[in-house]
């Protein structure tokens, strides 16, 4: 079954809950790879849970828990009339990135931006922005309304948040198989601690690699989500850097092959599944970014 956030559809169930030239520039603690395991992966892999909560990494890196609730604070939740997916201030404060699947359905709008709302914790205190009504999205074919490598937006704020964006990378990316990435999700639903409806929600993390690159639009990794992921990042590390590499749309979770869950990863089978940020995606991300003020 290909999942992409809570709606039900034919053998598609999507990761939405219903109901230099570098852009943005912050920096990471470096993951060095000498090392014969990092902390980080040790927590992550201990058992079938891999998905962290900031509270966990902390610890797993030796930081402040408020120091990783600042880096990773532009992540948050896209709240929409028809649901929640995750959504990233990038490349500028009033920037956005998340899933075309947040607004339509197929190839038919289903929701307006404007009608939509980002949120993002600064500490212990919630904000939350409306969106304006721009909006961009991959181009949608519909003769084939579910195609991977279109599933992306490029949103913006009323207002700027008051968070580091994440960084792009303008020049060309190069996805390099089995190299290992950082995911972060904006609304885990299924995290330690979550609370709904509209309470305090939580982010995870997770070290995991690239696997299975189909072409320069869409690859697969061992990643592994709940709903509410859809329209989250994918991060590659340089150093004290990390530079976005795409947005989560969704997952393979095939039950004949992992009917208890906590499989190991198999293309085409036990695997989430992303649009890289390239092409189009990536166009007019920059070109958003640069008509921004708010950098």
């Amino acid at each position: 079954m290909l999942r992409n956030c809570a709606i039900v559809l034919p053998s598609f169930l999507l990761l939405w809950v219903s109901g230099n030239n570098d852009v943005g520039s912050w920096e990471m603690r470096e993951v060095t790879s000498d090392q014969p395991k990092s902390a980080t992966v040790t927590v992550a892999l201990a058992g079938a849970e891999r998905r962290m909560t900031e509270e966990t990494y902390a610890k797993a890196n030796g930081l402040s828990q408020g120091e990783v609730g600042k880096r990773f604070a532009a992540s948050g939740v896209l709240r929409c009339p028809g649901g929640a997916s995750s959504a990233q201030v990038t490349g500028a404060r009033d920037v956005i990135t998340t899933v075309a699947h947040a607004f339509r359905d197929a190839c038919k709008r289903h929701t307006s931006p404007d009608k939509c709302i980002f949120e993002y914790y600064l500490g212990a205190e919630k904000r939350i922005i409306p969106l304006s009504a721009t909006l961009w999205m991959g181009t949608c074919d519909d003769a084939a309304p579910r195609q991977g490598s279109v599933d992306w937006a490029v949103a913006k704020l009323r207002f700027p948040a008051d968070v580091t964006p994440y960084e792009v990378y303008e020049q060309s990316e190069t996805l390099v198989e089995l190299e290992r990435v950082l995911a972060v999700v904006g609304y885990d639903i299924e995290a330690t601690g979550k609370t709904d409806k509209d309470g305090p929600f939580n982010k995870t993390i997770q070290e995991c690699q690239i696997r299975d690159v189909r072409d320069w639009q869409t690859f697969e990794t061992n990643c592994e989500f709940e709903f509410g992921a859809s329209g989250s990042a994918l991060f590659r590390q340089w150093g004290r850097r990390m530079t976005m590499l795409g947005v989560v749309f969704g997952d393979h979770h095939d039950q004949e092959y992992c009917p208890r869950g906590g499989c190991e990863f198999k293309s085409r089978k036990w695997s989430s599944l992303f649009v890289t940020l390239r092409g189009e995606f990536k166009d007019r991300l920059l070109a958003a970014v640069r008509q921004s003020a708010a950098r």
